[in-house]
Order: structure tokens, then C-alpha cells, then sequence
């Protein structure tokens, strides 16, 4: 019997192979090991205030290592990972992983949904768990896939002997869709490095019939005055203005010494928790529960994400001939 929602369309050509998360016992036992042991800097006026001007502050790690150690179970969120169709397949050099969501319906419409750094495949669950409560495999109206990027969770890593940029990412996405069946067409969803990819998609690739992005930073048009803008729309530039002038340090370092920053981050789960965990108090609208937080963290971790996937940034800091 077929679980819901994983039924390829009869025009596919790729036959992905189901896929399970499972982590082995040792990789959390490890984890809880590491954090166990980690130490955290002493007090200094920087990690002492609580307004984050200088990063995340000590109490906040500390408290996130309490609820690691003794109120967070990874075995859980995995559960909940389980219960969406997910697959991998083998495009190009990469083996790729994806949840997914397919419809039965014949004029469902192919949507694929392309996430960022510090993000994952995780961040689409939700509203796939809204599209299950919903609908049914004959009346789901889109079919929804949810890829890991090259480098990120359960897919392979980028070529360890030739560059990769957006446009070879791109590439494997459109061939991933094509394969499908949905070569006559999808449209492509994308924030932050998934903004990116989606864009080159809908410019460069016949098959990406339109593109949705919540993620696009547009410079300020020379004759554009604040006075023209909505209060809403003012604390939007306030925010932008902000991110330039103080967060774009972490982009720096990825994009400049991305071996440096990569090796760090991997040596203790508490620095990525540092470095990651700063992006999702920072860069969200409403507070995110701390157990979301420490299941994209504990995700990176397991999977050593974080190394592989911020090859991105040297595209924008560093051109690559």
C-alpha cells in the first residue's frame, strides 16, 4: 500500500528512492556529549546585552544548552520528519533529497519550494502538514516538492574538484522537476539562497514557467524619498538599513574565509548553535519556539551541513573566474 501523497505523476522519468531519517544512536549520544562538555565564555559587556547589539548573549546559550541537554528530543522531530513522503535521486554528481507532496489531481500545478542558509527542507513542513490536513491525493490542487540544496541536510555535497554556483544548482533543480514529469511546466518558490535560484530558474530554464520570492533586495530608486512611503514600508528600509550597517559580518566571513568559519563551527555543536541561532532570533518576524531552532541546529549538526553549504557566499563576496 502506498503512502499518501507519494505517488509520482505517470510522465516521470526519474524513479526517486524512498528515504527515512534515522540517525544513529552514537551521532546523539555525541551531540549530548559535546554540549555536555562545551564551555562558554566568560561574562564581557558584549554577551551581556540583551538587546543582541554585539550577537547572541551568554544567558541565551546557556539556556539553550540546558533545554538541549535535558528537554529537547531529536527522536520526535525526526517522527515528524517521517511522516512526509521523502526521496532521494541521483542527478548529475549530486544525490539529491527531497520531501514532496504529490497530487493526484491532472491540473495540479508543480511547485518547488527552494530554501536558504542558516534554513533547510524543516522550514516547509509546516505548510505541507497544512496541505495534508486540507486536502487529499485526489483534490491536493499543487504538487509540492521540497528539495535540500547541494551541501545541505541529506543531499550529497558540491564537487570537491570544480566550482558550483547558482547556475549549477539551478540546473540540477530544473532537471529534479523535469524528471518528475513536470517538464511542461512549474513555477518555482525561493527566500534567501532559494531567491536566488529561483530567479535564475525563471530567466534561464524554458521549463520554470513563473517564480515567487520572499527574499529580493531592491536598492533605493534615486529619486525615491522616504515622504512616499507607508509606515509599514518605512520600517522595512529601517530594517534593511540595520542589516546593512551591522549583520552582514557573518556573510563576510563565509563569503571570504569559508574554510576558517566552516572548520570552527564544526568542532562543537555550541559554536553553531552561536552562529546559527543568531540568524533565527534576528531574522524573524515573531519568536521562534526554541525547540525549532534546535532542530535546524541539531539537523546542520548531523548531517554537517554547515561547512557544505555556505559555498553560496563566495559567490557574492569573491568572484569566482
Amino acid at each position: 500500500m502506498s503512502v499518501p501523497f507519494s505517488q509520482f505523476p505517470s510522465t516521470a522519468t526519474i524513479v526517486p528512492a524512498p528515504f527515512q531519517v534515522a540517525v544513529p544512536d552514537e551521532q546523539i549520544a555525541e551531540l549530548k556529549t559535546l554540549v555536555k562538555l562545551a564551555k562558554i565564555a566568560p561574562p564581557t559587556l558584549e554577551n551581556q546585552q540583551q538587546d543582541r547589539r554585539y550577537g547572541v548573549t551568554s544567558d541565551w546559550l546557556t539556556t539553550m544548552r540546558e533545554k538541549w541537554l535535558n528537554d529537547y528530543d531529536w527522536r520526535v522531530t525526526e517522527a515528524r520528519i517521517n511522516s512526509f513522503p521523502q526521496f532521494t535521486t541521483r542527478i548529475e554528481d549530486i544525490s539529491l533529497h527531497f520531501a514532496a507532496l504529490f497530487s493526484e489531481k491532472r491540473d495540479a500545478v508543480p511547485v518547488i519550494l527552494l530554501h536558504g542558509w542558516p534554513g533547510s527542507f524543516l522550514e516547509f513542513l509546516p505548510m505541507l502538514q497544512l496541505f495534508k490536513e486540507e486536502y487529499t491525493p485526489t483534490t491536493l490542487p499543487y504538487h509540492l516538492i521540497v528539495p535540500s540544496l547541494p551541501g545541505y541536510g541529506f543531499s550529497s555535497s558540491p564537487p570537491l574538484d570544480k566550482e558550483y554556483k547558482s547556475h549549477d544548482v539551478a540546473r540540477v533543480m530544473d532537471q529534479l522537476m523535469k524528471g518528475l514529469g513536470f517538464g511542461g511546466g512549474y513555477v518555482a518558490q525561493g527566500g534567501d539562497i532559494g531567491s536566488r535560484i529561483s530567479r535564475v530558474l525563471a530567466v534561464d530554464f524554458e521549463s520554470c514557467k513563473a517564480a515567487h520570492l520572499n527574499f529580493c533586495t531592491i536598492p533605493r530608486p534615486e529619486a525615491c524619498s522616504d515622504d512616499s512611503l507607508s509606515a509599514s514600508e518605512r520600517r522595512g528600509v529601517e530594517r534593511l538599513n540595520a542589516f546593512l550597517t551591522t549583520g552582514l559580518a557573518y556573510a563576510i566571513e563565509q563569503g571570504t574565509k569559508p574554510s576558517t568559519i566552516g572548520l570552527v563551527l564544526s568542532t562543537n555543536p555550541m559554536a553553531l548553535l552561536a552562529w546559527v541561532g543568531e540568524k533565527f532570533l534576528d531574522w524573524v518576524d515573531e519568536p521562534l519556539p526554541l525547540e525549532t531552532i534546535l532542530d535546524f541546529v541539531s539537523l546542520y549538526w548531523f548531517t554537517e551541513t554547515y561547512p557544505r553549504a555556505i559555498y553560496f557566499y563566495r559567490e557574492v563576496w569573491v568572484p569566482i573566474s
